[in-house]
């Protein structure tokens, strides 16, 4: 009896790929699936497009020194794929199916592409906007307020992520469906393939995998502040001797920093000449909580906050301070300089 091919099988007979199929995988055996390519989370990072990671975060998931388990944005995400999803079917009409593992591109052995569904429309059908037919990727993602959501556009990285998709499997569009908390609504978007693009990403990731993963050499750093934390918390000995190269690092450092503390003191004292001249302007003991001051193209605003802090002195003398103290563990990183040099 003939079976209607499954759309994943539709993918693999275009010729564009491998398919390694993970549904008995175990979670750690699928993480170490992932350490073999490049993922489309990781191309908006890559491409310098994710404000969260990094080409380095990157590098250093895929050589084992550090990993992302998830965290509670991302066990919400989990658990409403499933209901996103079917209300998706069901908003849009159209056929929805969940991908059973992984697809490896053929010419790139290096590119993969593991997202949350395909769909298919008969004919032809508009989406948001756009008029779509025949095969495609389905993406589901979950935001708190929908931040980088606009009416038609969808946040750069995951643009980069759906592209990357399209260029590991050679299908021509995506929907993207997003589900924001705060609105306890859904929108859905039309991506197209996007060539040009494509083209520029297999170039950084061709260049991001032979040059930094494949030869052991770690992207320059960026000082993205999630990037900074993930370093700090890479395993170190106790005593570490460093090479001259990172003396001249710790030379360079220490110029910048004075050239950041002058320019921080300007405009510190620009700062408190304007508000100075304010109050030179103002009424005689006007006494007001809030100020707004214009000067041609610009408006200074000055408010009187007040805020409330826990007197942590009276919790330890009432001997109740341990039992509401919450412990966490950060490493702090001070530079001095050797007395003598």
């Amino acid at each position: 009896m003939w079976e209607k091919p499954m759309l994943y099988e539709k993918v693999i007979e275009m010729g564009n790929v491998h398919f390694i199929d993970t549904s008995n995988f175990t979670h750690e055996q699928w993480l170490d699936l992932r350490k073999t390519g490049i993922g489309g989370s990781d191309a908006g990072a890559i491409m310098g497009l994710n404000k969260y990671s990094t080409p380095l975060s990157v590098y250093l998931a895929k050589k084992d020194f550090a990993s992302f388990n998830g965290n509670k944005a991302t066990e919400w995400g989990n658990i409403l794929e499933d209901p996103v999803r079917q209300k998706t079917r069901e908003e849009l009409g159209i056929e929805i199916e969940t991908v059973p593992g992984m697809f490896r591109n053929k010419e790139h052995d290096f590119m993969n592409a593991n997202f949350d569904g395909l769909v298919y429309v008969e004919g032809k059908k508009e989406i948001a906007g756009s008029v779509v037919s025949g095969l495609g990727g389905h993406e589901i993602k979950t935001s708190r307020t929908g931040d980088g959501f606009t009416e038609d556009e969808v946040p750069d990285s995951y643009y980069a992520q759906v592209q990357h998709y399209m260029a590991v499997t050679g299908i021509s569009f995506f929907v993207l469906t997003v589900f924001i908390f705060d609105q306890y609504a859904g929108r859905h978007y039309v991506i197209p393939r996007n060539d040009e693009f494509i083209e520029l990403l297999k170039k950084r990731e061709m260049d991001f995998w032979e040059n930094n993963v494949m030869t052991d050499i770690a992207p320059a750093p960026t000082g993205n502040e999630n990037e900074v934390d993930l370093v700090k918390s890479l395993p170190m000995a106790e005593e570490i001797c460093l090479d001259g190269e990172c003396e001249q690092l710790l030379d360079e450092k220490e110029h910048l920093d004075a050239q950041i503390h002058d320019l921080q003191t300007k405009s510190d004292a620009i700062k408190e000449q304007i508000l100075l001249r304010m109050a030179q302007v103002s009424e005689e003991n006007s006494g007001a909580t809030k100020s707004v001051a214009t000067c041609g193209r610009w408006k200074i605003t000055l408010n009187t906050q007040t805020s409330k802090r826990v007197d942590t002195n009276a919790l330890k003398k009432a001997g109740i301070y341990d039992e509401y103290a919450k412990e966490s563990v950060s490493k702090v990183m001070r530079i001095t300089k050797t007395k003598g040099v």
